[in-house]
């Protein structure tokens, strides 16, 4: 197989909507073929989510899960992903993250593909405010954050064609997660929180990045149990984003444009 499509599942007690999430990407083994893999990382989770990915891997050899020793956050689960990734796979293939809570629809993950390499990105967003995008069953006060957010993060690290800079669901190259840790390292996600998706697009800015957007419509609606995000927290790491987000540094031997 010259070309593998991995879908990154971050989850931290997601014991009522994993399988559901599970489920809904297996038809994407019929596109891809021995291509498609799905990695879980399970953060720490006290349900029973490590179970069920322990089920679903004897069931499918093309599932597979990392365990954290304890709830380390969202920002150190999708670094394990993109560390993961990249020393497993190469050129030409295609990291996907999503949430594991159900809210995110993979039916649209072909397109999201297809947009990458047929326009020869380095990431595509699943974005709620491009047009066809929209939110269900979403609170006022996280609308509000959502788009008070967007724009801030445009105003300080402006990327040609992207206005959702929070939302996790993407579509990554391999090969620029692969220049993008080795410009910053462990440094490109400093975020514990939910405001490490808004970093690694800031981080993203200060290397150049060819991004898209694909509309999403998050299904929130289907979302089971509260929200985990800490919003107060969520704004102040948006905060500090500018302040601490620089250009790195060229090593011997590399030069970033």
């Amino acid at each position: 197989m010259d070309t593998y499509i991995i879908v990154g599942l971050p989850a931290y007690n997601e014991e009522d909507a994993i399988s559901k999430v599970l489920d809904r990407l297996l038809f994407l083994r019929d596109i891809y073929g021995d291509g498609f893999r799905i990695l879980a990382v399970n953060d720490g989770s006290t349900d029973n989510t490590e179970a069920i990915l322990k089920e679903y891997k004897k069931k499918y050899d093309f599932i597979d899960y990392i365990n954290h020793k304890g709830n380390q956050g969202l920002g150190r689960a999708i670094y394990t992903l993109f560390y993961h990734v990249i020393h497993k796979y190469g050129k030409g293939d295609v990291l996907i993250t999503l949430d594991a809570d159900n809210t995110h629809n993979p039916e649209i993950i072909p397109y999201m593909v297809d947009k990458l390499k047929k326009e020869k990105l380095d990431v595509v967003i699943a974005s709620r405010f491009a047009e066809g995008g929209k939110e269900l069953g979403l609170s006022l006060k996280r609308k509000i954050l959502s788009r008070g957010a967007a724009a801030f993060l445009k105003l300080f690290f402006s990327i040609e064609n992207v206005r959702d800079y929070s939302c996790g669901f993407r579509a990554y190259d391999v090969d620029y997660l692969d220049a993008a840790i080795r410009a910053y390292g462990g440094n490109l996600i400093t975020s514990r929180g939910f405001e490490c998706m808004a970093e690694i697009l800031a981080r993203f800015s200060k290397l150049g990045v060819r991004a898209g957007e694909y509309p999403l419509v998050l299904e929130y609606n289907l979302k089971k149990g509260e929200s985990k995000m800490k919003i107060i927290r969520t704004i102040l790491g948006y905060f500090k984003l500018p302040l601490k987000v620089k250009k790195p540094k060229a090593r011997r031997g590399e030069v970033y444009e």
